[in-house]
């Protein structure tokens, strides 16, 4: 196996040198023959795998999130590599998020699958850490899959290390099979993974979390309701104050589920974050002005929300105040990390899938105890379309800025209308496309593979 993976590797390092437009595979100079002969080196990418969650979600992610949706757009358009594309949906198979996403996410499969290649094989201090490595790799992978489907449909399923010469020369996997992938990964990762670990690595809960979302964007909600209800059932996690839930100083507080970690002042302040300077401040402040909330976004909410406080107004643009400056002259050295779930998601998430199969009085509990955190009266009624718009709403006052509305959107079937509707309301001159709920495949993987591109691109 080592001498296979060694010429696998050797293929890489040629394919870079040449740079290939596969270039989600990463460069990298330690692989070598016996580099796996050691737990340090599984390790090292297991890290690795982590890094890429940090690359994936320091732009882009929280951007298509957010701008494609009706609660964010562009104040500063030219200072931001063609982002605007988001906001009126003209992108098209060659723009930046595209691409972007993309490799990164597929930067992060390779580097999983190489873990699960050779961990078996790796002599381990304990076969406990040897698991948790396993079910971690296995998360990650999980995750990334989840993604890519929600944002571009039927992708090439990898579970292998795979020469880059032929990675992506199959079709595209149908997303039925590539589900069944992350259930099946996600099950055996949650019975892997320990119940409570470090921040930023993966626990049992950020995998049952990870596996509800993908079961909602399904339709299976009985199953999202008994992994959700096994994280609230844990006692783990709790609302926290408003004011105590951003900000570097309040990181790992206890409605932390999942979080990417990032830490200023570090490897040559390459370990930080740009949310700051990105999407906090205007271009005419010093900031790059990429993700200003809708005024009538703003409108929206009650004079009483806390959470309206967390939107600053700056020469008539919306900003949201959830990231805290560099403590350096680095733009791209914040400390921040960013959630991918918390414990108000989880609360969110269960009120809709509890509301989905016939449990709205149970769900009115989880949906208040959001609202009563914010300062706001409880919602009464248990009718399930009342409920589920209340819902929807919620979730877009509670996680605004991070990433979640567009996904929110699309799974509620009326991601176009909505887009529609609003766009009219606003007086804007833009008509989304059905075909724009999925993004295209990037045109440099479909010029050299089998794969057919996305109807409309």
């Amino acid at each position: 196996m080592l001498k296979r993976l060694f010429a696998f590797t050797m293929a890489v390092c040629l394919c870079l040198s040449c740079h290939d437009d596969l270039d989600q595979f990463p460069e990298t100079g330690i692989l070598t023959e016996n580099y796996y002969n050691s737990q340090e080196s599984v390790e090292s990418t297991v890290t690795a795998s982590y890094n890429n969650l940090q690359g994936l979600y320091s732009y882009y992610m929280i951007l298509w999130g957010e701008v494609t949706s009706d609660n964010a757009y562009v104040q500063a358009p030219n200072s931001n590599g063609g982002v605007s594309s988001l906001e009126d949906f003209t992108w098209s198979t060659t723009t930046g998020f595209v691409n972007s996403i993309w490799n990164s996410s597929y930067d992060g499969i390779f580097h999983t699958n190489m873990v699960l290649e050779v961990i078996d094989e790796v002599q381990f201090s304990s076969s406990e850490v040897k698991n948790v490595r396993r079910g971690e790799v296995l998360f990650i992978r999980s995750f990334l899959y989840d993604n890519l489907t929600t944002i571009y449909g039927d992708v090439p399923l990898l579970t292998k290390v795979t020469d880059p010469s032929y990675a992506f020369d199959d079709t595209r996997t149908p997303k039925a099979e590539v589900y069944d992938q992350i259930e099946a990964d996600l099950l055996e990762a949650i019975d892997l993974l320990p119940v409570t670990y470090a921040a930023g690595r993966a626990d049992k809960q950020a995998a049952r979390a990870i596996l509800a979302k993908n079961y909602m964007k399904r339709g299976m909600f009985a199953q999202a309701v008994q992994q959700l209800q096994q994280i609230v059932g844990t006692g783990k996690y709790s609302l926290v104050d408003i004011g105590d839930l951003y900000g570097v100083e309040n990181e790992g507080n206890a409605e932390d589920v999942f979080s990417i970690q990032y830490a200023s002042e570090l490897d040559g302040n390459s370990e930080g974050s740009a949310y700051y300077y990105n999407f906090t401040q205007p271009d005419n402040q010093g900031g790059r002005g990429a993700m200003a909330m809708e005024p009538a976004f703003y409108n929206l909410f009650d004079a009483a929300d806390k959470r309206r406080d967390l939107i600053n107004v700056s020469d008539n643009a919306y900003y949201a105040n959830k990231w805290t400056p560099s403590p350096n002259n680095n733009t791209g050295d914040g400390g921040d990390n960013h959630y991918v779930v918390r414990y108000a998601d989880v609360l969110l998430m269960l009120a809709e899938a509890l509301n989905e199969t016939g449990g709205s009085a149970e769900a009115l509990t989880h949906l208040n105890a959001v609202r009563t955190r914010a300062g706001l009266s409880g919602i009464t009624s248990t009718n399930q379309a009342v409920l589920r718009d209340a819902i929807a709403l919620e979730r877009r006052f509670e996680l605004f800025g991070e990433g979640h509305r567009w996904a929110d959107l699309l799974r509620s079937g009326n991601a176009v209308s909505i887009m529609n509707n609003f766009f009219a309301s606003e007086g804007k001159n833009i008509v989304v496309q059905d075909f724009r709920v999925l993004a295209p495949i990037p045109q440099s993987q479909v010029d050299i593979t089998a794969m057919q591109q996305n109807p409309g691109y």
